[in-house]
């Protein structure tokens, strides 16, 4: 029996899941973004439209939970949605290399950005050293654990590994 989830169901759930565990998987003080990985698959497959707004859901939720500077994620990861959405359109056969990757450069230009506003509003802000410092681990660490996780939902992955059968029952509705 197949069972649909909605895709804001999962941006909430990952949300959650960033905020609640991120601490028991940082390494030296980098968590990792799940949001930001459940928006470049979802963007990835809905285009730019689609993945903006995802993207800013997201980035809604993240702000709501994290008590930073409001509108920050949002903007930042309708950004990447877009991105991801404008990459999903020109590319078709996307590899775990692939996805590292576009991982890895959508998360450089959300950390880029995001120093950039901080900068912008905090005064004092090193955009380069906070960009060093947070925005390149940042992206690193979501591009090897987002390689991961798109690896193990992958169908022919799941096929050929226990939760396999949980994975072909879920269907997420974009």
């Amino acid at each position: 029996m197949n069972f649909r989830v909605p895709a804001l169901a999962i941006l909430f759930l990952a949300a959650v899941l960033q905020v609640s565990s991120g601490f028991a998987l940082s390494v030296h003080g980098v968590r990792p973004g799940f949001v930001f990985i459940a928006v470049y698959a979802f963007a990835f497959r809905a285009g730019s439209g689609r993945g903006m707004l995802y993207g800013a859901i997201g980035g809604l939720i993240l702000d709501c939970l994290s008590g930073g500077l409001l509108g920050l994620m949002l903007s930042g990861y309708a950004l990447s949605g877009f991105l991801a959405g404008r990459l999903g359109n020109r590319v078709f056969n996307v590899g775990d290399a692939a996805n590292f990757l576009g991982i890895l450069v959508l998360g450089l230009v959300q950390g880029l950005y995001a120093a950039v506003v901080l900068g912008t509003f905090i005064d004092g802000y090193d955009i380069p050293a906070g960009f060093l410092k947070y925005g390149v681990p940042q992206a690193v660490y979501n591009a090897l654990a987002g390689a991961i996780i798109l690896w193990m939902v992958d169908p022919e992955t799941a096929d050929k590994h226990a939760w396999g059968g949980l994975i072909r029952r879920i269907q997420v509705r974009v």
